[in-house]
């Protein structure tokens, strides 16, 4: 009952977050002040669940990993939740993928495409290592069991755990607030220790058209989206663009 009513709840805050950020968007106005060839954060905005979408965003990224040798690919995700992806990605068989895409029921992200999506990754693009730097959506399912597959394996007291405490603790707080700043400076927060992490790696990312502008602020008006944050963060090195339908 519980965990029906929070996917409800989550489903509802990402179908008026993707409306806002399709009304907010102004894909005509040219942002990036640098080309592809020096960008060493490659953002891409979209409008979640929709299937020529998703389709682009991998041939964006197996573009970026046959071509430009990336292998990190950051998501508009919790961090327990590409961890368990990044275990699915070693793994013989999909019953990791099928348990998260069962849990994102009821949300954007339930969506075939989404499934074909990892899948074609796993095939194409072996070697992608997934980073998730939203807060805790999925909490009480995706994220309870990550922490259990870490006991388990005698992991209590690793990174892995320890952020993924926290990032349980900021789901929790979102929904018990519905504080949007909190979230968009907490997505900023986790892409930062994310990236310092990875010595200068070239990375792409997929989020939600309104974190993505390089001048924008975020979508309640109140404070600058994660892009815009992390333009003032790291200078310019960021190159960034929305995706559309084919």
């Amino acid at each position: 009952m519980k965990r029906n009513m929070l996917n409800r709840l989550a489903a509802i805050f990402l179908l008026l977050f993707g409306m806002v950020s399709c009304s907010n968007r102004t894909d005509d106005t040219p942002e990036n002040t640098i080309s592809r060839s020096e960008a060493q954060i490659f953002l891409y905005g979209e409008n979640h669940g929709i299937d020529e979408v998703i389709q682009k965003e991998f041939e964006i990224w197996h573009d970026h990993y046959h071509n430009d040798g990336m292998r990190h690919l950051f998501l508009e995700s919790p961090y327990y939740t590409c961890e368990f992806l990044n275990i699915w990605m070693q793994a013989d068989n999909d019953d990791i993928l099928d348990a998260i895409y069962d849990d994102l029921e009821g949300t954007p992200s339930h969506v075939p495409a989404i499934k074909d999506f990892y899948q074609k990754i796993k095939e194409q693009c072996p070697e992608t290592i997934f980073h998730g730097t939203d807060v805790g959506h999925q909490f009480f399912s995706i994220g309870e069991r990550y922490l259990e597959y870490l006991r388990q394996n005698n992991l209590e007291d690793s990174e892995q755990y320890l952020i993924s405490q926290e990032v349980i603790e900021q789901g929790q707080y979102f929904y018990e607030s519905s504080d949007d700043v909190y979230r968009e400076n907490k997505i900023t927060e986790n892409f930062i220790r994310a990236f310092d992490s990875l010595n200068d790696e070239k990375i792409m990312g997929i989020y939600g058209a309104s974190h993505t502008g390089l001048n924008k602020m975020d979508y309640t008006g109140k404070i600058p989206c994660m892009a815009n944050q992390l333009e003032e963060h790291y200078g310019n090195i960021i190159y960034t663009e929305i995706v559309t339908k084919k």
